[in-house]
């Protein structure tokens, strides 16, 4: 994968915690924090707020947990200090987070945190078979996205290994679904890089792209994966039992977010023009807008044009509505979006 910008740092030490139809207009924006770190994981926690964690692409940040609900709605909690975090999912009373020294951690409800997986040393045993003969590696691993299912296990997307790997609380883990090269313009191949994960109905998995060199806008896709498959390959041309195109016409895909109640999909991507446009902005740090998009009832639309930079995450929360975090690498926000009246 040739997308390095975001690499990510040592992790030091971790700790967790833990309707209506989508309005057609583009949502109404509101700034909640600013002056953050790298905040690129966010999570609903049910009934209290969202959970914070910061440090993706830069020093060690605080995992905070703002408040939505209650005599405490509007105030930032601290739950841990000096940690990086590059995603975390909440599993009932337990968390998975994905440290900055790529490994998968669990805490537990009694507050016990554990090292699951080294996810590097797994891809070094379980190389890419599809690897960009360009990319000397097909070992490599940049793990950039987690999801939870409904059972409590984690899925990990690898964006350098171009795959989805699964991991039980027991501590079990396998490949799920591993992308090949797709010819994405005559004669040019891209790896898929997967970014993203999100559950659907049935706990079916939806996997964004980004898409590799040439980063070709509008290239990228939707993956809907069985998560009960064991190294599904996922090809446009081949077989689509347990891992096929749900939608295309995206660009370089960073966030995922379902509401199953509404059925609707939330896409965060990076920039109009594509990662390779936005890695244009990084001598100056002056960055393209990022774009969000809402997919209901077979429509697409834009939501809050022009308002977003340097995505990290979007998730749906429990009313409905969307938290937002931008600004990886010039001051972090967390942002709501109200999506219903």
């Amino acid at each position: 994968m040739r997308f390095r910008r975001f690499g990510v740092l040592p992790l030091l030490v971790i700790a967790l915690v833990v309707t209506a139809v989508p309005v057609a207009a583009s949502g109404r924006l509101r700034v909640l924090l600013e002056g953050l770190n790298s905040p690129k994981a966010l999570a609903a926690v049910p009934g209290v707020g969202v959970l914070i964690g910061q440090g993706a692409y830069g020093p060690p940040g605080d995992i905070l947990l703002y408040h939505t609900r209650g005599a405490t709605r509007g105030t930032t909690e601290v739950f841990f200090e000096d940690v990086q975090v590059v995603d975390l999912a909440l599993a009932g009373e337990s968390a998975w987070a994905i440290g900055g020294d790529r490994v998968l951690y669990l805490r537990t409800p009694d507050g016990t945190v554990t090292p699951m997986l080294d996810i590097p040393a797994y891809q070094d045993a379980d190389p890419d078979p599809y690897n960009d003969p360009a990319q000397p590696d097909p070992t490599e691993s940049n793990p950039f996205g987690l999801a939870a299912l409904p059972n409590g296990d984690a899925l990990v997307a690898d964006a350098a290994g171009n795959d989805i790997i699964r991991v039980t609380q027991a501590g079990d883990a396998w490949t799920v679904a591993r992308w090949t090269r797709e010819e994405i313009a005559p004669g040019q191949f891209a790896e898929a890089v997967p970014t993203s994960i999100a559950i659907g109905r049935k706990g079916w998995i939806y996997v964004g792209q980004l898409t590799g060199a040439p980063a070709i806008p509008k290239t990228s896709h939707i993956w809907r994966v069985n998560p009960d498959a064991h190294g599904a390959v996922c090809d446009v041309s081949g077989d689509h039992r347990n891992c096929s195109v749900w939608r295309s016409g995206f660009t370089s895909i960073m966030d995922l977010a379902i509401d199953r109640k509404s059925r609707t999909t939330y896409v965060y991507e990076i920039a109009a023009g594509g990662w390779l446009a936005f890695e244009e902005g990084f001598p100056t740090l002056d960055f393209p807008p990022a774009v969000l998009k809402m997919l209901h009832r077979g429509e697409r639309t834009r939501l809050v044009p022009g308002q977003l930079s340097q995505p990290g995450s979007v998730v749906v929360m429990p009313n409905g509505n969307l938290m937002v975090s931008d600004g990886m690498f010039t001051g972090g926000r967390l942002l709501k979006l109200r999506m219903h009246d």
